[in-house]
C-alpha cells in the first residue's frame, strides 16, 4: 500500500537531496517521492509518499 504523510526533519544550513532522503530513511520511510512543502526556523516540512506493508 502506498501511504503519504507530512513529516518534519531537522533543518541544517546547506541541506540537499541526499540529506533529506537519509533523514526520511531514519524515520523508516523509503520515499517514492517527496517534496519540501515548508520551512520553520529549525525544521523542514516534507510531504512524503512511501510503500507500507
Amino acid at each position: 500500500m502506498i501511504k503519504s504523510e507530512i513529516v518534519k526533519i531537522n533543518k541544517i544550513e546547506n541541506f540537499d537531496n541526499i540529506y533529506i532522503e537519509k533523514e526520511l530513511s531514519k524515520l523508516g520511510k523509503e520515499p517514492l517521492r517527496w517534496a519540501v512543502t515548508g520551512m520553520e526556523h529549525d525544521s523542514l516540512i516534507i510531504s512524503v509518499s512511501y510503500i507500507s506493508d
